[in-house]
């Protein structure tokens, strides 16, 4: 192939919420990896700014005035040569910057285009008018009448009081020109050039101008876009802070690269007719509010020293909650899942999958493939509270080794391992993955493709070299192990679109690569200020191309209700009716942890002692408005009140490895442990130095009846 093709990288990428106007850079190692067997250094840890690879330590979550810094996504540009039809590519690609040569020519400037926005409010709730349908099932047609029953409409009362916020969605209501102009955010798209001043900062807000880059790669202003956020349309609440922005972009220092920062963790609702805030009482769903939460397409021209441009293939960028345990590997990540539909769907390795079924002569790699799921139920035990045969059960699998004999380790693979295929194992939990399951599965399981590399791997077929990735390939895989998979109800980073084969550029052997979504080009020099310029966008299992906001509309409004949510629940459906509490997200969201000012150093053997377990989200203490305990087991370690969270969720503290962790006794707390720091909660603390307050029970059981509120 003579052309040379273009691409972003990563494909997807996320930048995380905070409070401070500092940033770290977005981890480009994978959670659960072992960077460095010197010091045991595990991956998943964000990069300090102005470094290529270097990670941060326990002091670098919170800036000076102690708020939690933003985590910022980086984009890079790779050029590749060869044949690039294949997964991974035969060419592997190298990374293009300011001054490099592509062909003749010299690379004189990058023009990097981002548009952000969030649709949460004009699109469907989570759940099912019934209650029950969730995820992808709610958007298939029934059998019989080949209608699609859709969820409730969000915010159905505001543009249409006569709707019935009850029944079945009327997806003709989000195109209502009203419900898109005042219920969408939309920061429209901006510019900035590679060569542009370090210092240069462009805001995703209502005063910055929108600008584009038309078919001849020229800079254009798009004057009359219609910028739109929730002030200009609604008295809002003056009790939280007013959404005035999606974020910015700006240039790295010396390399061209496009560094993305989210907004600020902000949700403010629409004031009640008496000027108050709006309630929220559900965990995913509450309508009248907003948050700073957004995505949009991250695009790039490659500008040349004889003024002609190359177009780059565009990646995505989403803003989403914070990573408050950066370094602990999901089971099943949204990578996994979205391997699995490429695998399965998209023809992607037919060496591994093809003719509907799976080839048993592939050989995974046993440190790529095999040993990441084992690392991740691992970790898990450091935001959990397990019994000590649960904590054995997580130190053996992390101990399972490449040369061990699979069948020799584990006797019984079927009794530890729950199957994917057998719809009868997704109602036990007393296999791994040891949490709660997706939409109408009580427990979670591995993917049906990390199931299958794990079985090959237990009958012998297996290798223990690394997979080969080029550096931009291995950024897309990187940052999508670092999120959250396999329980989607409805997430924190992606939901079950990811499953979705609609959602991406199917014509992946072209200059596209896999993992691109199915973008909308968009003509910016149609945009009229009376007016909205996006429309509905994707829906799920058709055809629409992917717009700016399409991603985040499908999680919770705002997020601060499903992460508060989102600490120990009963199986749902529970057929046995089983009142043992498991974790959501363990790995996103840690329930019980180790903070690292309860741990005590014993000088006589030179070791620590980790102390008693707190609940992530424990309160402060001040008073009812800040309540979170609860005398029923499954109502503990979150705020009682949904809207307390929203004031408090920037105190929660990070799980970090204790050899990134400085330690008052001059050594550090060793990278076999893994313990909370920087929590702004104030704890309480006995005359033994012990943390008390909120108990942590251990494998908490719910209380079967509670009263009902009248």
């Amino acid at each position: 192939m003579s052309k040379t093709v273009f691409r972003v990288h990563p494909a997807i990428n996320f930048a995380r919420v905070g409070n401070s106007e500092d940033y770290y850079i977005a981890p480009e190692t994978a959670a659960g990896e072992l960077l460095d067997e010197k010091t045991g250094l595990f991956g998943g840890l964000p990069i300090k700014v102005g470094t290529e690879n270097t990670p941060i330590d326990s002091t670098d979550f919170r800036d000076a005035e102690h708020k939690v810094k933003r985590q910022a996504a980086r984009f890079r540009i790779f050029a590749y040569d060869g044949d690039y039809t294949t997964y991974p590519s035969t060419d592997q690609g190298r990374e293009v910057k300011i001054g490099d040569k592509v062909g003749a020519k010299t690379v004189k400037d990058i023009l990097w285009t981002v548009h952000l926005a969030n649709k949460k409010n004009n699109f469907f709730k989570i759940t099912s008018a019934n209650g029950e349908e969730e995820g992808i099932q709610a958007y298939e047609k029934d059998p019989v009448t080949g209608q699609i029953i859709y969820p409730p409409i969000r915010n159905a009362e505001i543009f249409n009081p006569i709707h019935n916020p009850d029944a079945p969605g009327n997806p003709d209501m989000l195109h209502s020109l009203e419900r898109l102009s005042k219920l969408v955010i939309d920061a429209g798209p901006r510019v900035l050039s590679s060569s542009a001043s370090n210092s240069t900062v462009v805001n995703f807000d209502a005063i910055t101008p929108c600008e584009f880059v038309n078919p001849m790669g020229e800079v254009m202003q798009a004057a009359d876009y219609p910028v739109s956020f929730p002030s200009d349309h609604f008295s809002m609440t003056t009790k939280n802070d007013p959404i005035t922005t999606l974020g910015q972009m700006r240039i790295e220092t010396g390399t061209g690269r496009l560094i993305v920062t989210g907004g600020y963790g902000l949700a403010n609702g629409i004031a009640t007719s008496a000027g108050n805030a709006p309630s929220m009482t559900n965990p995913i769903d509450n309508d009248s509010w907003f948050d700073d939460t957004c995505d949009g397409p991250v695009n790039a021209n490659i500008v040349y020293d004889d003024n002609s441009f190359d177009t780059v293939v565009g990646g995505w960028v989403v803003s989403t909650d914070p990573g408050y345990a950066p370094q602990t590997r999901n089971v099943v990540s949204v990578w996994d899942d979205m391997f699995n539909t490429w695998v399965e769907e998209l023809a992607l390795i037919p060496d591994l999958f093809s003719s509907g079924q799976y080839e048993t002569s592939y050989e995974p790699s046993f440190t790529s493939d095999i040993l990441p799921v084992f690392h991740a139920a691992f970790l898990q035990r450091w935001n959990t509270n397990l019994p000590s045969a649960g904590v054995d059960g997580h130190n053996f699998v992390k101990s399972i080794q490449s040369s061990d004999d699979p069948k020799a380790k584990i006797p019984d693979f079927e009794g530890l391992i729950r199957n994917p295929n057998n719809t009868e194992d997704h109602d036990t939990g007393v296999k791994m993955p040891l949490s709660l399951g997706d939409a109408t599965k009580s427990f979670l399981s591995l993917s049906k493709t990390q199931y299958f590399l794990l079985k090959q791997w237990y009958n012998g077929q297996s290798i223990n070299a690394k997979a080969i990735l080029g550096a931009g390939e291995k950024l897309d895989k990187v940052v999508l192990e670092n999120c959250l998979g396999g329980r989607y109800s409805p997430g924190i980073d992606l939901t079950f679109i990811v499953r979705d084969v609609n959602l991406y550029n199917q014509n992946w052997k072209s200059a596209a690569g896999p993992f691109r979504l199915n973008e909308e080009p968009l003509d910016y020099s149609r945009a009229k200020k009376e007016i909205p310029f996006l429309g509905v966008g994707y829906i799920p299992l058709q055809t629409a191309l992917v717009e700016p906001g399409d991603l985040c509309k499908f999680m919770s409004q705002p997020w601060h209700s499903d992460y508060n949510s989102c600490a120990v629940h009963e199986p749902d459906p529970n057929p046995r009716q089983n009142n043992t509490l498991y974790w959501s997200w363990p790995a996103q969201r840690p329930v019980q942890v180790y903070p690292v000012g309860a741990c005590t150093y014993n000088t006589l053997n030179n070791t620590w002692n980790l102390g008693g377990q707190v609940f992530s989200v424990r309160g402060d203490g001040l008073g009812d408005e800040n309540e979170t305990h609860s005398d029923y087991p499954q109502d503990e370690g979150r705020y009682q009140l949904y809207p307390d969270f929203v004031a408090n969720w920037h105190k929660i503290g990070f799980i970090i490895q204790g050899c990134q962790i400085s330690a008052n006794q001059g050594g550090n707390y060793g990278a076999d442990k893994f313990l909370e720091v920087s929590s702004r909660f104030v704890p309480s603390v006995n005359d033994e130095g012990v943390f008390s307050g909120d108990v942590v029970q251990t494998w908490p059981t719910s209380v079967i009846s509670k009263p009902v509120d009248r």
